[in-house]
């Protein structure tokens, strides 16, 4: 029994973390010891070939509390490991699965394994009302899951502001259709609700990437939907 535990430590020591980078296979989320499946999102991982599948473990420690290690493993370990669980007690849960990325979620398959439902965290944007640059906004905020940052440019009191936040994806797609329309962007020239004048709108999604001029941004903006903008 004690050759069986030993054996069950070394194959999820071994392949618990390998993996491979490649534009071939799988992709997996990826993470080592995480407290919880969220922390594993951050972080993924290309199989090396359609012989890899999405692997995930739940691990628990002696103090109860409970780890996930994410990656790729082999077929042939998946199955192998699949058959020892439950014969060592700390391995609470070891599966593999070979299903493409969730296009709802983006989250790939390893993430929904051991009864796992992660929920995608939104971009952290810049949020500010009127700084004079937006690298002078000092406050960060979560966006939901459905939103990404967003920064516009106003003309207000005869001076330019910028105005830091989130928007929905939607929107921000559309802003990006106009803009390659037309080479400016959607709200160019457009007053604003308290009576400034919206000179550019752009979004991006990454951390904080909001805090930079908008006509720079908007060079870099992404398409989140290609039947809006292509």
């Amino acid at each position: 029994m004690a050759g069986r535990h030993a054996l069950m430590t070394g194959l999820v020591a071994i392949v618990g973390l390998f993996y491979l980078s490649s534009v071939n296979g799988l992709t997996c989320l990826f993470c080592d010891r995480a407290v919880n499946i969220t922390d594993c999102l951050t972080q993924k991982a290309s199989c090396k070939d359609n012989d890899e599948q999405c692997f995930l473990d739940k691990t628990i420690l002696p103090d109860l509390s409970s780890v996930f290690s994410a990656g790729c493993r082999s077929q042939q370990v998946c199955k192998l490991i699949a058959s020892a669980v439950g014969k060592r007690d700390s391995v609470a849960c070891a599966q593999c699965c070979s299903d493409p990325i969730n296009n709802a979620t983006l989250i790939p398959c390893n993430g929904y394994l051991c009864n796992q439902n992660p929920q995608p965290a939104g971009s952290t944007c810049g949020v500010c009302d009127r700084v004079s640059d937006p690298k002078d906004c000092s406050v960060d905020q979560q966006c939901q899951p459905n939103e990404v940052c967003k920064v516009n440019t106003l003309f207000t009191g005869g001076v330019l502001k910028y105005e830091l936040g989130c928007e929905l994806k939607t929107i921000c797609d559309k802003i990006l259709k106009e803009y390659k329309g037309t080479h400016t962007t959607v709200s160019t020239g457009r007053r604003a609700d308290h009576g400034d004048l919206t000179l550019c709108s752009a979004c991006c999604d990454t951390l904080s990437c909001n805090k930079e001029k908008c006509s720079e941004v908007i060079k870099t903006q992404t398409c989140h939907n290609s039947t809006i903008c292509g």
